[in-house]
């Protein structure tokens, strides 16, 4: 039996993957599965970028808003719960597509990773939530749990592993593959730099002229699980309601985090993922249709 098809719409985090994803998911009769470790949550809406139920057109989505902010979600709660959507929208008649710029998730579910320990999902939401940090803020984490590691203050890796490790207490676990479930065609959205930075900082204007920091200020009296609380659009508020920074300053540090994360987004689809790009500015949609025709009409290995 052939695997289930599965295309994957990602990119940088500003890159235009919403407004595309619901002209493809028109032309090819497909469903939309969010791949957004943050759109799950509840009431998260601005500053998460979700979209909009106008802006669905009509098109089901799934995985959005299905967990309070103080909720924990892993990448195998990712892979359970996307392992069940492929199967029913499949079961409609329908191609199931992941749109989203979370490169862990992708790349766990491409290449079908299994966990030996259960412990692994704690490892997992830590190592997500760190991801969206700042090489400085990652080594503030770093010099309040171990003074005078010795790690270097750019190496995010050694950094990232050192804080999962003395968070949970043990060393990180190993993890294994199987084979591939899904037959996969991975569309990866880019521009030059420039253009997607200012895409971003656009972007953010906008979250806080619709009422980003009215949001931010909803989820105050609720507790956020660390994944939630470390999410770049609200984590950036916390100095703002201390009083020690100004509305100002809050935007500018959530446009230079987002800058930021988006690069970090581009080198992992690069280097772990095989990815078939596409300049925003360079091509037409019809060719993307095309290639994703193309993808259709081949057999998938069993």
């Amino acid at each position: 039996m052939s695997k289930s098809k599965l295309l994957i719409l990602a990119g940088p985090t500003a890159i235009g993957k919403t407004a595309l994803s619901i002209d493809i998911a028109k032309k090819i009769k497909a469903e939309i599965i969010s791949g957004d470790s943050m759109q799950v949550y509840r009431g998260m809406d601005i500053g998460t970028g979700k979209i909009t139920e106008d802006e669905m057109d009509g098109i089901p989505h799934h995985m959005i808003d299905i967990l309070n902010p103080d909720e924990t979600f892993s990448v195998s709660d990712f892979q359970n719960q996307v392992a069940r959507l492929v199967s029913d929208i499949e079961a409609r008649g329908k191609l199931p597509m992941l749109v989203g710029g979370t490169g862990h998730y992708i790349k766990a579910l491409i290449e079908g990773y299994q966990f030996n320990e259960e412990s692994r999902e704690d490892i997992d939401r830590l190592t997500e939530a760190y991801e969206k940090f700042s090489n400085e803020e990652l080594f503030s984490e770093l010099e309040k749990l171990v003074p005078k590691s010795g790690i270097h203050p750019n190496n995010r890796k050694r950094i990232i592993r050192r804080l999962v490790k003395e968070k949970l207490g043990a060393k990180e676990k190993k993890a294994y593959t199987q084979k591939p479930e899904y037959d996969t065609f991975l569309i990866g959205l880019t521009a030059d730099r420039s253009v997607i930075y200012d895409r971003i900082n656009r972007r953010v204007e906008a979250m806080f002229n619709t009422g980003l920091a009215e949001e931010v200020s909803g989820l105050q009296n609720q507790k956020l699980s660390e994944t939630a609380g470390q999410a770049i659009g609200y984590k950036e508020f916390l100095p703002y309601f201390k009083g020690e920074a100004s509305l100002a300053e809050v935007k500018e540090r959530i446009q230079a985090h987002s800058r930021q994360y988006a690069k970090r987004q581009l080198t992992f689809f690069r280097n772990q993922l095989d990815v078939q790009w596409y300049d925003i500015a360079q091509t037409d949609t019809d060719i993307i249709i095309k290639d994703i025709y193309q993808f259709l009409q081949t057999k998938g290995e069993n």
